[in-house]
């Protein structure tokens, strides 16, 4: 029987956050890595670089235990140098219940399940009183890898990547892609969102709309695709930043 994954555990909102307003904004979504007594929230270096802090702002991580929802100021940023990857370092001891997931080996077959969850349905309300009420509807994903290939723009290096079946929508970028392992007992990084990619050259459908000989209307509807780093870009940013994590068993369905 496969394992149940807990996303809440190991996949949580970053978030610019003050002492009066806990959650301000959220910016996107990141994943727990990590071995032993060292434990990171890994997400897109542009997650942080595009979103400045002013005055006394923190970038804080979002975590849902069994008894409350905590919201944890982030202790420092490390940012890859040459791929869109940052990680937060955390104090393990403040996420006790957290899960960090594991990177895969090998690359799943085009034909293969995979999954995400993320956060960019949450909402953020100014009450009547002042005050702010959030709410976290994360979206769970489920497709497949459509296309692997090497990135060039707007990457300065050439970047393994890959596009999914679904959409990467603002304040999805950070999200782990996971796949299923050969045991079905876990799941495996395959890839990190990063952006979303609309195939505007050529739509899925096009509806028209004739009116006499005065008036036309055409609509085209586009798949958008959610673009994301390859799990062996994940890999190598945390081995040359030096970031202990471990890696999965093969992932089902892998490619050869």
């Amino acid at each position: 029987m496969p394992v149940e994954l807990r996303p809440e555990r190991a996949i949580v909102p970053i978030v610019r956050a003050t002492k009066e307003r806990p959650v301000i904004e959220v910016l996107g979504t990141g994943f727990f890595v990590g071995t032993g007594s060292a434990l990171h929230v890994i997400t897109a270096k542009h997650v942080i670089a595009d979103n400045p802090l002013a005055g006394d702002e923190k970038y804080a991580i979002v975590f849902r235990d069994d008894k409350s929802i905590k919201i944890l100021a982030t202790l420092r940023i490390l940012a890859a140098v040459d791929f869109d990857l940052a990680a937060c370092v955390v104090d393990k001891s403040d996420f006790p219940e957290a899960v960090p997931l594991a990177v895969g080996r090998e690359d799943p077959a085009l034909n293969a399940d995979v999954f995400s969850f993320e956060y960019s349905a949450t909402r953020i309300e100014r009450t009547p009183a002042g005050g702010t009420n959030v709410s976290f509807e994360p979206y769970a994903h489920k497709g497949n890898i459509v296309r692997s290939f090497e990135s060039t723009f707007p990457e300065k290096v050439k970047t393994p990547s890959i596009l999914t079946s679904f959409p990467a929508l603002q304040g999805a970028s950070g999200a782990p892609i996971l796949a299923a392992t050969s045991s079905r007992k876990s799941f495996a990084v395959v890839g990190m969102t990063v952006a979303n990619v609309e195939r505007h050259l050529l739509p899925a459908q096009v509806v028209q709309i004739q009116d006499g000989d005065s008036y036309q209307e055409s609509t085209s509807y586009f798949l958008p695709f959610g673009k994301a780093l390859a799990r062996s870009v994940v890999a190598q940013c945390l081995e040359e930043m030096g970031i202990p994590f471990s890696y999965a068993e093969d992932v089902e369905g892998k490619g050869n």
